[in-house]
Formats: C-alpha cells, structure tokens, sequence
C-alpha cells in the first residue's frame, strides 16, 4: 500500500512540548527513541502478545504502552508520540512484518480508546492547532490501516488465538471512529459492562459475560432476565460497509472462528431491562457508554 500520509510531521525530540504532554510517568522521549533505531532486531519470539520482550527495542516498546495507555486512561503525550509511530510502524510494514504491524495496531488502538470525552475530566488547555492537526492524519493513516485489515487482510489474523483475536479487533474498531464501544469491550474485558438506566439513574454493574453466557445455569438466567440478545446476524454482512459494529464484527470473529465473542457480542448489542424500574429499549453497549458520564 503505498504511504499518503508522509506529510504527517513529528515534534522535535528535543522539544520542550515532550515536558507538557506527558505520558503516565512523564516524558517520554527515552522510550520513543528507542524504537526509532535503524534496522531493529527484534527476535522472532518476542513479537508476540504473550511475551515480554528482552531486547532492547522491544523493552521500549513496552515502556512507551505503559507511558501511554496506563490503567485505560488518557495521557496527552499521545497527540505527539501517535505522529511517530505512524513512521514506526510504516517501517515494518516496508519489511512486510505483519506481526509487528499488528502489535503497533493493537496497542496503539486500545490506547487511542481512551481518548474520550469520559478520560477528559479535567480542565485542560486547547492543544495547539499544529499539534492537533498531525495527531488527527496520524488517526486516518491508522484507520487506512485498519480497514485495509478487516477488509482484505482476515486470513492473516487467523494465526492468532482466541484470546488476542478480541483485543485485536477492539483495537482496530477504535481506529474506524468506534472509540467508546472499543473503550467499553477492552475496559470490560470482553466481559463486563455497567449499563445506565436512563429512566431511573441505576448504574447495572452485575453483567457479567465471561461465565454467564453458557446454557443451562442459573447465572444466565439472571443475565438474560435483563438482558435480550440482539439477533444474529451472521451472513448478512456485505464484507465492505464497517459502519454497523454488531452486523460487520460479529462476522469478522466468525469468519476467524471465535464464536465465543460473536456471543458475547449479542449481548452487548442486545437490549436491556432495567431490574429496578422495567425500563427497556435499549442497547446494553449505547448505556454502557452513557454510564461512563452518568454513572
């Protein structure tokens, strides 16, 4: 794929901006440089989502995450690091190096997640506009990247277990202007969500999907007692509109095999009773989101 976004422009390293815009332990310019080394070696078993890596690059590429994406919160660091790993990243993608790709795109989305209005919540100053505007190319060089994926690009995923597979499209949805339903799956686990009745103000934090789900047991009972699932909706996917995130993701996950979360993903998309009121009609993930502000 050929790379329109080379106008995307990188703050100097050297920049005082790296001491206002900070990650979750301060600057984080040490780390980033460390990942702007010519030719990387990254050995084979470290790219991975369940290996923490030795080499030095990669101990840089698990420092700048942290930095980044602490406890699911937003760090303002991230509108001058996300211009760079635009360049990063198109490096392995120049060495035709999927899993890295695929590491950058999955952190770098769950990060971009917490970019919402809920992790806003102090009173900050305007990010100048120059700031601003790299950052946002840097987000559609990203969703150029992530629809290209979820496109054309689902075989390649299939080398990945169900338990990256979830976190991996998570990533990608965030990058496709989903921020808050990806927010909600990955701060859930891909198995909680604490709906907000707006009727009555009861915040619902007793879904729980991970065990619930399964036939025969009282737990699922319960939850379906609150909560109708949405209908299936596999094969009714047209494999090019990503605007509906049940209709085209519940098929994604089906087609890579993980039925699992296709289910969950009935319930997250299914509509909710609220216990204390009756009050129904609602899709448990738009109350989810409305629960991060209100509840």
């Amino acid at each position: 794929m050929e790379d329109n976004f080379t106008h995307i422009e990188t703050a100097s390293l050297n920049s005082e901006l790296w001491d206002i815009y900070k990650g979750a332990y301060g600057n984080i310019t040490e780390d980033l440089k460390g990942l702007l080394i010519p030719e990387p070696d990254v050995p084979e078993n470290e790219k991975s989502f369940d290996v923490s890596g030795d080499s030095d690059y990669m101990i840089s590429f698990d420092n700048i995450w942290q930095q980044l994406g602490h406890q699911m919160s937003f760090y303002p660091a991230l509108y001058l690091a996300l211009p760079y790993l635009t360049k990063i990243y198109s490096y392995w993608r120049g060495k035709d190096d999927f899993k890295m790709q695929i590491l950058i795109l999955t952190n770098a989305g769950i990060t971009l997640s917490s970019d919402i209005p809920y992790n806003h919540y102090n009173s900050e100053d305007k990010v100048p506009e120059d700031i601003m505007d790299n950052y946002q190319k840097s987000i559609l060089f990203f969703k150029k990247e992530a629809e290209d994926i979820f496109l054309n690009k689902l075989d390649n995923l299939k080398e990945y277990n169900y338990n990256d597979l979830p976190y991996i499209c998570a990533a990608l949805l965030a990058f496709l202007g989903k921020r808050e339903e990806a927010f909600i799956l990955v701060l859930g686990n891909w198995s909680q969500c604490f709906p907000y009745c707006k009727a009555c103000g009861y915040l619902d934090e007793n879904i729980e999907l991970e065990y619930d789900i399964n036939d025969n047991c009282e737990a699922s009972e319960v939850l379906n007692s609150v909560v109708t699932p949405a209908a299936s909706v596999i094969g009714q996917w047209d494999n090019k509109s990503l605007d509906n995130t049940y209709v085209f993701l519940s098929n994604i996950l089906h087609t890579l095999g993980d039925e699992k979360s296709v289910k969950k993903l009935q319930y997250y998309y299914g509509t909710y009773k609220c216990p204390e009121c009756g009050s129904t009609g609602s899709p448990v993930m738009d109350l989810a989101i409305l629960g991060l502000t209100e509840g």
